[in-house]
């Protein structure tokens, strides 16, 4: 939380708007909360824009990356998920 941000009940929010707007017109900025919950913030900043992923480009660069690793990793992957399976079928029945 930013040090000037004042905290703020929904309840409060409702009994004063007009005058929180007033404040968040002057710069204020407010934690919204409810039930002790943060629930948003109250701010004359408009939120920052979200960046939307370039997959084109992320599979673009992942088929170039070098997969030469890859096929060993997975067959030690599926040995221990064999061993775990044998592990669980030894005792499902044991001897």
């Amino acid at each position: 939380m930013v040090s000037d941000m004042k905290t703020l009940t929904v309840r409060e929010l409702n009994r004063r708007t007009a005058g929180i707007l007033d404040a968040v017109e002057r710069g204020e900025m407010f934690e919204l909360r409810r039930h002790g919950r943060v629930v948003g913030y109250i701010t004359k900043a408009p939120p920052a824009t979200q960046r939307k992923p370039d997959w084109d480009a992320h599979f673009d660069w992942l088929k170039k990356q070098d997969h030469s690793r890859d096929a060993a990793l997975l067959a030690e992957f599926e040995e221990e998920r064999r061993r775990l399976r044998q592990r669980e079928d030894d005792m499902a029945n044991p001897k």
